[in-house]
């Protein structure tokens, strides 16, 4: 398999200005030869053809010579002619692509644009490489902004150097990720300043209000590490995540669980039975994290019955392990069954779910060093459990 550079990054010679892209370009029956070369080849013209995302052909100055109809449509123009012969910023109308005399790829903006890094790459190194690829052009009501991923692989015909040039818009995905960057620091200094002010609102409370500023504070704490666990699962960085043990009551625990999913939606008609465990059952083990497994189970499991059902939970103690368990009477077919933790899998069948089930066992085997686990029937109904090592 083609090795794939995916340094994100400049290539050698690329920093402080410097980059080897010569401004030379082909011309008249050259570049006539190249492209009729490139037409009449056909496992490149069936490339073009099955590719469905944008994909185009350069030649060795980084010149267009075909390109698939979906690049054609992308770029808005009638016809091939318009484009043959053109660099990918200048078809693109990036408006850096024309401030030097030798067009897009050799002026001072080039060295950080991903889209010529990967061409170097591909021509001067011999390999594939993935970067990515930041775009601004000009529009009736001002600039746009685009992002691409953009991979460049080099290809020789005939003795010729070409890069087959593959591009993917994520413009949309990259606005998504920052607004959720975006929305989760300002959601983190928020919540460290409700922290800090209750904190110091706690120093200075007596009598009656003192317990419930005390709530109040562990609340917005447990907020704080809540979200920071939010920022390392939306950004796959979840081994980051600081593991804070900590001794755990678990008549506390199953109190707090009760308070929280009593005011989902999922909870009303229905009842939770928890089983009273030894008041002496304490463990150690981070709050934040066992509690967010088990809401999770306990929220499936309340969303799996009809109206009127029963969700029961229960912890138990032996020598090796402490293992929770929270049950329901429904069963879970067993093709879904086959994939219940697998990410994005979701029976919602809209965006934005198949995280819980799979959050559940990436935290409480990656994080908690347990075992995440189910068993279903119609007979015996469904229960997930939770095994942490004493």
């Amino acid at each position: 398999m083609e090795p794939v550079q995916k340094s994100y990054g400049l290539p050698d010679g690329a920093e402080n200005g410097k980059f080897p892209i010569p401004p030379g370009r082909t011309a008249g029956a050259e570049l006539e030869a190249e492209i009729i070369t490139v037409s009449h080849n056909p496992i490149l013209d069936g490339l073009l053809e099955a590719v469905h995302g944008l994909m185009a052909v350069l030649n060795e100055n980084r010149q267009i010579l075909a390109l698939n109809d979906t690049m054609l449509h992308a770029l808005g123009v009638p016809s091939l002619s318009n484009v043959l012969g053109l660099r990918l910023g200048e078809s693109l109308h990036c408006i850096h692509a024309m401030r030097a005399p030798g067009g897009c790829g050799t002026t001072e903006y080039c060295s950080t644009c991903g889209a010529a890094i990967a061409q170097v790459i591909a021509l001067t190194q011999r390999c594939a490489s993935e970067q990515l690829c930041a775009l601004e052009i000009p529009g009736e009501d001002g600039h746009t902004n685009l992002f691409f991923r953009v991979r460049a692989s080099p290809l020789n015909v005939g003795g010729h150097k070409y890069i087959l040039l593959f591009l993917q818009d994520i413009s949309l995905e990259q606005r998504a990720a920052m607004l959720e960057q975006t929305f989760l620091h300002d959601l983190r200094n928020t919540s460290q300043g409700i922290s800090m002010g209750t904190a110091l609102l706690a120093e200075n409370t007596s009598g009656d209000n003192l317990e419930l500023t005390r709530d109040v504070l562990l609340m917005a704490n447990r907020l704080s590490r809540e979200i920071e666990l939010q920022h390392c699962l939306a950004s796959s960085t979840i081994r980051n995540f600081s593991f804070q043990p900590s001794p755990i009551s678990v008549e506390a625990l199953f109190e707090e669980l009760q308070r929280s999913s009593r005011h989902h939606p999922a909870f009303v008609g229905r009842t939770l039975e928890f089983t009273p465990p030894q008041p002496d059952h304490f463990l150690s083990t981070d709050l934040t994290l066992l509690h967010r497994i088990l809401y999770n189970m306990v929220v499936n499991a309340l969303e799996a019955i009809e109206p009127g059902g029963i969700v029961k939970i229960t912890a138990r103690r032996d020598e090796t392990h402490e293992t929770f368990s929270v049950w329901n009477a429904g069963r879970i077919p067993p093709d879904i069954a086959l994939r219940i933790f697998q990410r994005n899998f979701s029976t919602k069948g809209t965006l934005g779910h198949g995280l819980g089930t799979y959050s559940m066992k990436l935290l409480g085997e990656k994080l908690l060093n347990g075992r995440v686990s189910f068993t279903t029937s119609l007979e015996a109904g469904t229960c997930f459990t939770l095994e942490l090592p004493v």
